[in-house]
């Protein structure tokens, strides 16, 4: 059972509705045109496993780096535990990879190469966020790769296995839920700003200080009722409005402390 819970910890389920949102924006331009529901379930299939993916090498490889100890602030992570060896964390992985090219394997026979070439780009962003000999999570870097594999590829790749193709607008569309889900990478980064100073992860809070890395999240929130603002224009949608006054008023106030 410590191992099953264990395992579960590394799927790091709670995480799921980074890609989901952005994946379910996908689908819902998908109904559009008429979408065959093989390719709507393929698409969520490809999102979840390779945010489990991620979850998984993140959580290995900043143990294996030494910033997972005892003095680790949040949430345990699964190799943290204990209750799983580096093999069986690796089996692990090795399973959910040969699931996410499998399933990528498949949406090369229903599309073309080049879901082959965002699939490659997008595990090697997966891998080098916490491995490699540059991870560039641990250079300040972090937040910008989530908002572009949690907005534009996630959304625009999606969309081009749906047969949609990329426009000046959807790519507009496709940086909200990217940049919110980099605020979840920021309050995380925040948290563990004295912890990652000790294991010489460099991430933008580390870099910016908390102060500053505050003021960052509050312009980020501002960025994205900007854009709903935005959308709500090109894309004749006054429901964007609403979004976008409820970010602006409620999310600075609740969790921003200046």
């Amino acid at each position: 059972m410590d191992k099953l819970n264990s395992v579960l910890i590394g799927f790091r389920l709670k995480t799921l509705p980074a890609v989901l949102g952005p994946l379910l924006i996908a689908v819902s331009i998908g109904f559009n045109n008429s979408v065959e529901i093989y390719r709507i379930a393929l698409v969520l299939s490809i999102g979840i496993f390779l945010q489990i993916l991620v979850n998984l090498l993140n959580d290995i490889q900043d143990f294996n780096k030494g910033l997972d100890d005892e003095n680790r602030v949040g949430p345990m992570r699964a190799s943290q535990q204990g209750y799983l060896s580096k093999y069986e964390m690796n089996v692990i992985i090795i399973i959910i990879f040969i699931i996410c090219l499998s399933l990528g394997l498949f949406a090369f026979l229903i599309s073309d190469f080049f879901t082959i070439i965002l699939g490659v780009i997008l595990f090697l962003l997966a891998y080098s966020y916490t491995g490699g000999p540059k991870p560039y999570g641990y250079n300040g870097f972090g937040e910008l790769g989530v908002i572009i594999v949690f907005g534009p590829m996630t959304i625009l790749g999606s969309l081009y296995i749906f047969d949609i193709y990329p426009t000046f607008k959807l790519l507009i569309l496709s940086l909200i839920p990217g940049i919110s889900a980099s605020l979840i990478i920021l309050v995380n980064n925040i948290r563990d700003i004295e912890n990652d100073k000790n294991g010489n992860k460099n991430t933008i809070a580390v870099i910016l200080g908390e102060k500053k890395s505050r003021h960052l999240y509050f312009y980020l929130v501002i960025i994205i009722s900007v854009l709903l603002v935005i959308n709500s224009l090109i894309l004749e949608n006054n429901y964007f409005l609403i979004s976008a006054t409820l970010s602006f008023f409620i999310f600075p106030s609740k969790r921003i402390r200046i």
